[in-house]
């Protein structure tokens, strides 16, 4: 009798718990949370091209693998707001990734090959800070 009394207690506070948070749209990615992922993405993308560029695939890739883990979490930023035109070009960019990481998975790694494709990604790239981002006055940074 006690482990029912103790079911249905438990039952009933996560049915009150569900129905409060009905309202609240999850995942939440507010902007914030995405200025702070592009700010990250940087320097690990920059990173990825001076170890290509060395020939150092192990740690380009790892860079990349960072890279594209905080870039694909920005969806839910661009679902959101409804830009369509920002989940194209983001899921372009992703899908140039994950060839750039089949390339630098490869037993011995072709880096003409590597390079031409990570020489792809940067103007990917581009076509969404072109779109969705503006240069804050006195070069302090950007805003979108």
């Amino acid at each position: 009798m006690r482990a029912c009394v103790v079911t249905l207690s438990v039952c009933l506070v996560a049915g009150a718990v569900l129905a409060a948070s009905g309202d609240k749209p999850y995942p939440i990615f507010p902007a914030k949370y995405f200025v702070e992922n592009m700010k990250l993405l940087g320097p690990n993308f920059a990173a990825a091209d001076a170890a290509l560029a060395k020939g150092d695939f192990e740690a380009a890739k790892a860079r990349l693998i960072r890279s594209r883990e905080l870039l694909a979490v920005t969806i839910t930023y661009w679902r959101d707001r409804k830009q369509d035109d920002a989940i194209r070009i983001l899921r372009d960019v992703l899908a140039k990734l994950d060839g750039l990481d089949t390339t630098l998975s490869a037993e011995k790694v072709d880096q003409a090959a590597a390079l031409s494709q990570f020489k792809q990604i940067g103007p990917a790239c581009g076509q969404c800070h072109n779109a969705y981002r503006e240069a804050v006055p006195g070069g302090k940074g950007f805003r979108f």
